[in-house]
């Protein structure tokens, strides 16, 4: 039995093998000898280098030479399918636990878009405008989602996602914006999967799902967010706002934040989001003002004492200890950022108090080390008068040596 698990090792591990096990398959597979073009396409995809090939999805005998009788009927021939016929025919391998356990793929994939809109829409309305498999991972050409090349590689998705859902002549039946996108990409996700290449940041999947994709409703949202943003969320249970939620008029992240164009919480968003339910000069908008005063006037303070350490570091003091208190400093004003959604004026106080008793002594210390330096510099003047003064002694006792020498040499010389 060793000696059998190495070979089937072999098999499956060295490329050059599967390269002749695939030429062969190629050479006796007669849809390929017609659809060259096509093999193109698959011949670098997954399911290629799996040994899935055109009649695994399209049925037929791939060892008739003749195209009737390849297409015969009893071959279970499909041309083109339709996309129920898609989705029924990729679930057959990839709802089967025999074949994925092999791959570590999970096999409720057809079950989840079953319940998807996507999937409803397909299978109980009959409307074949919805996205199936193939338009998301793609036809012949389907990669390893893992690749960056793959329509469903996380920076891939929301372009892949607006091939529908920008545009008009598929939106429009459904009353659906097609400028998703482009709101997207101002927002922070999107910069930050755009501009940053950071891969973890929320897109398309991350908060409608992929196959069992739906849109999260009011009290949906919140816990869709809760997912990545754990502290933002057991902060705003304690607010005021969370009762209005539990009765269905409020929304505890899109209200203020936005949904797809996601915004971070500065001043100007305070006033913008409270003034959408609060009067101004109401209580709650005061509140609301003397939150977003503190987090301007600690943005402020932070840029100050940075610049501050900086310039002292210029002058040539040394700074470890104060770095070290400005990276305190601003573990306090991150720490507000998800106690803020507490709306408790007093944590956030307490907070910005630690914030600016860190930055006061980073302050003071800078100020008492510009005074040390200072008197040091001072100390240093009478010293730099006593080198000058015994330079200029020197001097002159050098002159007056050499005065002297020359006197005597020319005496000698006179005699």
């Amino acid at each position: 039995w060793y000696f059998q698990f190495l070979i089937i090792l072999f098999c499956f591990t060295c490329p050059g093998f599967l390269g002749i096990a695939q030429a062969d398959a190629v050479a006796e597979n007669n849809c390929i000898q017609c659809h060259l073009d096509t093999w193109d396409e698959v011949k670098a995809s997954i399911h290629a280098r799996h040994g899935i090939y055109c009649q695994n999805c399209h049925g037929g005998d791939p060892a008739q030479k003749d195209k009737d009788l390849a297409k015969a009927e009893g071959t279970g021939y499909v041309g083109v399918p339709d996309k129920k016929q898609i989705a029924d025919k990729c679930g057959t391998c990839h709802s089967d636990v025999g074949v994925m356990n092999f791959y570590g793929i999970r096999t409720d994939q057809l079950a989840q878009y079953k319940t998807s809109v996507h999937g409803k829409k397909l299978f109980q309305d009959g409307d074949e405008h919805v996205a199936v498999c193939s338009d998301c991972h793609g036809y012949h050409d389907i990669v390893d989602i893992s690749e960056t090349t793959s329509p469903v590689y996380p920076a891939n998705i929301p372009n892949t996602c607006n091939n529908c859902h920008g545009s008009e002549r598929i939106m429009t039946p459904y009353g659906l914006p097609t400028n998703i996108l482009e709101t997207y990409r101002e927002s922070v996700h999107g910069k930050a999967l755009f501009e940053k290449h950071d891969l973890s940041v929320a897109q398309c999947a991350s908060c409608h799902g992929s196959h069992g994709a739906v849109p999260p409703g009011v009290r949906e949202a919140g816990e869709t967010c809760g997912k990545c943003h754990l502290n933002e969320k057991k902060y705003f249970l304690e607010s005021v706002h969370a009762k209005h939620v539990e009765a269905k008029k409020f929304s505890e992240c899109v209200s203020c934040h936005g949904n797809h164009g996601v915004r971070h919480a500065t001043p100007e968003l305070y006033k913008e989001a409270c003034r959408r339910c609060h009067e101004p000069g109401s209580p709650e908008a005061a509140q609301g003002e003397s939150i977003s005063r503190l987090f301007r006037t600690a943005g402020q303070n932070l840029a100050s004492n940075e610049a501050l350490v900086k310039q002292a570091s210029i002058e040539g003091i040394f700074v470890e200890e104060e770095m070290s208190t400005l990276e305190e400093a601003k573990t306090h004003i991150i720490s507000m950022a998800p106690t803020q959604h507490t709306l408790s004026l007093e944590q956030i106080k307490e907070l910005y108090g630690r914030f600016e008793k860190a930055a006061q002594e980073i302050k003071e210390n800078i100020h008492k080390k510009r005074q040390d330096l200072k008197w040091r510099k001072i100390a240093l003047i009478p010293l730099w008068i006593f080198v000058l003064v015994m330079a200029v002694t020197l001097h002159a006792k050098y002159k007056k040596l050499k005065h002297h020498h020359e006197s005597e040499k020319k005496g000698k010389g006179n005699e």
